[in-house]
Order: C-alpha cells, then sequence, then structure tokens
C-alpha cells in the first residue's frame, strides 16, 4: 500500500490526499490535467547544490494549456513557485510549502519571430538563446551564453553579466499568475533593478520576446567564445557551482 512520501503519477481521476505535515492535501481535480503531479517530491535532484527538502507538490506540466488549467483550478488558495534549471536555488532542508512548477520540454523552445527578436521559452536555456541569436545574425544576446539559467531565471532575477543584463534586451514576457492568469508584461511594467524584478510572487515566466541588433555571425560566435573563456578563468565550468553567490554591493 501506497504511504504518504511515496512518489505518484496522476493523469486523470480524483484528487491525491498527500497526508503530511504541512501538505496541502488534495490540491484539485486532476480529471484532464496531462502533466505529471508528484507528492512529497525531493527537490535535491533537480538543484546543483542537491541538498534540501522535498516540495509538497511537484508539477510539472504537458504544455501551456495544461500549466494554466492546473493554476485556475488552484485558483490562487495554494503558493506556487517555479523552478528552472536549479542552479541559482538553495532549498531549505524543511521543504517547500505548496506546488512546486518545473517547465519541461514544451516551454524549452527559441525562435525568431521578428526583426532581430526572438520569442523563447520560460524553460529555454541561456546558452540555447545565445546561440540562436548567433545563428541568425542577432548581437547583443552573447551574455546569456555564460549564465547557467533559464529565460524564466533570467527574467524574474534581471540576470546579467559582462556589462548587460535582461533589462537591456526584454521587450515583453508572457506570464501565467497564480490564478492561472494569462498576462503579457512589457518591460517597463517589471520594475527592473540589479537583479531584482517588480514580478508578483508565485508568478511563472512562460515566454519572453528578446531583441537584439544586427550583426556578423562570425563576430557573435567570437564574442560568446571570449565570454565562456573569461567564465572559465574565473570559476570551474566542468563541475556544477553555485556560480556568484552574492550579489554586488549597491553602488
Amino acid at each position: 500500500m501506497n504511504q504518504p512520501g511515496d512518489d505518484y503519477e496522476y493523469d486523470s481521476g480524483a484528487a491525491p490526499t498527500c497526508a503530511v505535515d504541512g501538505a496541502v492535501a488534495s490540491p484539485i481535480p486532476l480529471e484532464g490535467i496531462r502533466g505529471k503531479l508528484t507528492c512529497k517530491a525531493p527537490l535535491a535532484p533537480y538543484v546543483w547544490f542537491k541538498t534540501g527538502g522535498a516540495a509538497d507538490w511537484l508539477f510539472e506540466p504537458a504544455d501551456l494549456d495544461d500549466l494554466k488549467t492546473f493554476l485556475e483550478r488552484l485558483g490562487g488558495e495554494i503558493p506556487v513557485m517555479a523552478l528552472g534549471l536549479g542552479s541559482n536555488m538553495i532549498i531549505r532542508d524543511g521543504g517547500v510549502p505548496g506546488v512546486v512548477v518545473r517547465l519541461g520540454k514544451a516551454f524549452a523552445g527559441c525562435a525568431v519571430t521578428g526583426a532581430n527578436e526572438l520569442t523563447c521559452g520560460g524553460g529555454a536555456s541561456g546558452i540555447l538563446v545565445a546561440s540562436t541569436a548567433r545563428d541568425n545574425g542577432i548581437a547583443g544576446l552573447e551574455f546569456l551564453r555564460g549564465i547557467p539559467g533559464t529565460v524564466g531565471g533570467f527574467v524574474r532575477m534581471n540576470g546579467g553579466a559582462y556589462g548587460r543584463e535582461v533589462a537591456d534586451i526584454l521587450v515583453t514576457c508572457d506570464v501565467i499568475l497564480p490564478d492561472g492568469d494569462l498576462v503579457t508584461l512589457p518591460v517597463d511594467d517589471l520594475g527592473y533593478t540589479y537583479r531584482h524584478s517588480a514580478l508578483p510572487d508565485g508568478a511563472i515566466v512562460v515566454s519572453a520576446r528578446l531583441r537584439g541588433h544586427p550583426g556578423e555571425p562570425a563576430e557573435i560566435g567570437a564574442e560568446m567564445n571570449r565570454i565562456a573563456a573569461a567564465r572559465e578563468e574565473s570559476q570551474p565550468l566542468r563541475t556544477k557551482t553555485g556560480g556568484s553567490t552574492f550579489k554586488n554591493p549597491a553602488p
């Protein structure tokens, strides 16, 4: 017989009842939900430090519609947190209350959608974004090559390196709020400061429109190589580390 703490995967039917201290029991009816919901999911395997406790629930949506439906049913009544690559996160031993959402392949694409513009899923990696821009002659996004993370995290914290940051390249982002509302926010609405945005707690960045400027692929590639070399000189790249643990002091 399954016990609390076991992993469950639900495709349809009644909501699970994971009776553990602090856990949210029976979050929603799951009929028609196509993603994977895991009860008391250990999060250590998903973060680079490989430590920390479990999420009450870990949801891995099949696609955008699946995520929207899931959050609409939650209705904003349960805490929601997005988890990206896990390279810039420490999970407390006591775990994470509520639902942790981890975006998969359906959110990891990146494509040219306008003049010197890319539209990238919240789960797209920095190196994919920079490489796609290079291959299409779009300069200005090279710095993302040196940041281990995904677009959702970059947008959330105004990620940056080598004198550039997301505030310099973001046009708009599509965000799902904890109650399931999907909104498009222009960069001016994000209140960007150094490694900070005004995105509300629980908001999940599902895509972002990024803009660069025309460039030669060979020159863009050379700049990406320079960034990679500079990064390797300053920190170990062949092992998973926390990168820059502390923010630079305010000027």
